[in-house]
């Protein structure tokens, strides 16, 4: 006996319920059911019925997302592919490759903080300066020749952000298309950065956050590649995954100094001040709020305590403000944005970030999806100290971190009105099964 389809139930009784799962729909005539009875979602729409007008409106707007959405990505990463193999070793992965290749010998990939020039440029500043697991995790891409290991790390990349999504839900093409056109995307890979890396790791631990061993070592591996993620390990801690936490916490611990052990813990006293030179370098050049408080006119040593200040502030809030078990999505949110608000050095690729809390408030395509591709309105790599050019970045990020925090909020309320309604319907559909029978 089949059972009455939701869309009929809708129809009949006006429960406004969303449709049934496939298992309570009608079967279609070939599997042995009456044709009349088969899903609206699938049952062939009369072409005749739908104006001309509008259907050529329908066939212009469908071909244009295929356009927008779909071509489109596909010649910008054309155009990467490009851009990846004219710039060769102008790129961070060039100073990727010479750590790797400097650990594989046991060799500092450090400078010597007093060799930093006193100012930076551009084209030829590119320091090595990550933690060393991030120079050891170069050491396969170090063994190859450099054209090849380039080619191989755009793949990864781009792999990188696709696995992402897929991740996190995400199943609309249109999202990837989207994603794709986004300018932190394509910085992040025409430069040869870790962010994607960053992006599938913050990504895996969303996804596996039930399995502790896993999200223990996907943080560690974030956080030790990656300084400016650590709001996510008080997501550990809030959340209550404080197994992971303490794990991650030894993890980051043992392979950091293993890193500096395996290479006689050269540049290890040093460290603080090569992040301290840098900053002061380069991160008034940057997006962050550290660079908007060098315009401003405020000191280097003021605006980094201010940053050291600010961010353990707004992490005790977030905590505070989305303490709740049901809040964990909107806190994990909430602590990525702080710790993209908070980092004295933001670039352009570290943005590609956002993607996280834009698929979790919207695994299908949405104007939300569309947001991060305004970042392309200036997409230049460096700010050179202009407001103009920070307090735009600044703001569409906690935008779009704001827009998916109460995107979330509106996702569980209506979850819950899903949970409800189909038991609600259940009753109306009583008399309507007598009815077949």
């Amino acid at each position: 006996m089949a059972f009455l389809n939701c869309g009929t139930a809708i129809t009949k009784v006006g429960s406004g319920c969303p449709a049934w799962p496939p298992s309570l729909q009608f079967k279609r005539r070939s599997e042995g059911a009456d044709s009349s009875f088969v899903s609206a979602a699938t049952a062939h729409r009369d072409m005749g019925s739908v104006p001309r007008g509008r259907w050529f409106l329908q066939t212009l707007r469908s071909w244009g997302t295929i356009a927008v959405l779909g071509v489109l990505p596909v010649l910008i990463t054309i155009v990467l592919i490009g851009t990846v193999l004219h710039n060769g070793r102008r790129s961070d992965f060039a100073t990727f490759w010479e750590s790797g290749r400097a650990v594989l010998h046991g060799v500092s990939p450090y400078p010597d903080v007093a060799s930093l020039p006193r100012a930076a440029d551009r084209d030829s500043f590119s320091p090595f300066v990550y933690p060393p697991p991030t120079a050891f995790l170069m050491v396969p891409f170090s063994l190859l020749p450099f054209p090849v290991a380039n080619v191989f790390f755009l793949l990864l990349n781009l792999g990188c952000v696709a696995l992402s999504l897929r991740l996190l839900g995400v199943r609309d093409w249109r999202c990837y298309g989207a994603a794709f056109l986004a300018a932190p995307v394509f910085a992040a890979a025409s430069i040869g950065t870790i962010s994607p890396l960053l992006l599938l790791g913050v990504a895996a631990a969303w996804r596996y956050r039930e399995r502790t061993l896993v999200l223990a070592m996907v943080i560690a591996g974030v956080v030790a590649m990656k300084l400016f993620l650590w709001p996510l390990w008080f997501w550990l801690i809030r959340a209550r995954h404080r197994a992971a936490a303490a794990l991650a916490t030894a993890s980051i611990v043992a392979t950091t100094l293993l890193a500096w052990w395996a290479i006689g813990f050269a540049g290890l006293h040093d460290y603080p001040r090569l992040l301290g030179r840098l900053t002061e370098l380069v991160g008034v050049n940057s997006y962050s709020l550290y660079a908007l408080q060098r315009t401003a006119g405020v000191s280097s040593h003021t605006a980094q305590a201010g940053l050291i200040i600010l961010g353990p502030l707004l992490v005790l809030a977030a905590a505070i403000a989305f303490g709740r078990p049901r809040d964990e999505t909107r806190l994990f949110v909430a602590l990525l944005g702080i710790a993209l608000v908070a980092t004295p050095i933001l670039w352009p690729h570290y943005l590609v970030l956002l993607f996280i809390p834009v698929a979790l408030s919207s695994r299908t395509f949405s104007v939300l999806w569309l947001l991060p591709v305004l970042f392309r309105l200036d997409s230049a790599p460096w700010s050179y100290g202009s407001a103009t050019r920070i307090v735009p970045v600044l703001v569409g990020t906690v935008a779009i971190v704001a827009i998916a925090l109460r995107g979330r909020t509106l996702t569980r309320q209506s979850a819950s009105t899903e949970l409800s309604c189909p038991v609600e319907s259940v009753g109306a559909l009583v008399p309507i099964r007598a009815r077949l029978h």
